[in-house]
Formats: C-alpha cells, sequence, structure tokens
C-alpha cells in the first residue's frame, strides 16, 4: 500500500474520538496516511462536542476526554482559500464550515472522509473523491 495525504472532515474525526460506529471504517481509511483537514478543525471538534453537551449527550468530563484525545491524532492543519470557500458556500447554499473542507479538498486534490452526506453530494459534483464505508469513490 502506498502512502497518500487523506483529508478529514470533522465527522471522520468525531467518530475516532467518540468511539461511534464509523470509527473503524476511518481508521481502516487512515493506516499510514498523512491525516491532514482544514486549520479551523480544533475549533469545529470543539463546538460540536460543546453541541453534544448542550443536548446533554456527554458530561463535562467526558467533552474534555474527547477534545483531549482529538489533540493526541496527529493531522496537520491547512491554510483555507477562504475567498474560494465561500464561493463554493454560496454557490451550493452550503455552511462555511463545510466549504471550507470541500475547498481544501478540490485544490490539493485530495480524497475527503466525511460521513456528512450533503457533503458527499456536494463534493460529487465538484469531482472529490470521497472515502468511506471501506471503499472510495468519486461520489
Amino acid at each position: 500500500m502506498y502512502l497518500m495525504d487523506v483529508l478529514l472532515d470533522a465527522s471522520a474525526i468525531m467518530a475516532i474520538i467518540l468511539n461511534e460506529p464509523n470509527r473503524d471504517i476511518v481508521v481502516n481509511l487512515t493506516k499510514e496516511e498523512t491525516l491532514l483537514s482544514p486549520e479551523i478543525i480544533s475549533f469545529e471538534i470543539g463546538n460540536a462536542l460543546v453541541s453534544l453537551f448542550k443536548r446533554h449527550k456527554l458530561n463535562e468530563t467526558e467533552v474534555l476526554k474527547a477534545y483531549e484525545d482529538f489533540t493526541k491524532i496527529p493531522i496537520r492543519a491547512l491554510k483555507v482559500d477562504m475567498g474560494k470557500a465561500l464561493k463554493i458556500s454560496c454557490k451550493y447554499n452550503i455552511y462555511a464550515y463545510d466549504a471550507y473542507y470541500l475547498e481544501t479538498a478540490y485544490r490539493l486534490k485530495l480524497p475527503l472522509i466525511t460521513f456528512d452526506g450533503n457533503m458527499a453530494i456536494v463534493g460529487k459534483d465538484m469531482k472529490i473523491t470521497i472515502l468511506n464505508g471501506g471503499k472510495d469513490e468519486s461520489v
């Protein structure tokens, strides 16, 4: 198997740190790969964890432990071309946060691991390779 760079979105990272059902898929897809994500990833993970806290799905200790686990994942943060990301956001009527992943994957020709169905649909339209379910496909 050759080494490649792979972009992870927050749904993939949350699957790992919360031991969700898709965790093994992410682990298998990223073995010995270089893990990349847009520079906003730590903020998005923090926000997702607090959202789970506010919905009483995690307590404070679990939030802090999950974030600590996140910080141990060797992810290289990448700059986002904000102008291009905002254009993607407006074109597809999606949140800017989703567009940051799509812009980065598209610009750098990286496969993207996501379990976000809407992001996968937009990725398909942009000709981005989406990795999930143990297979890769230009969805």
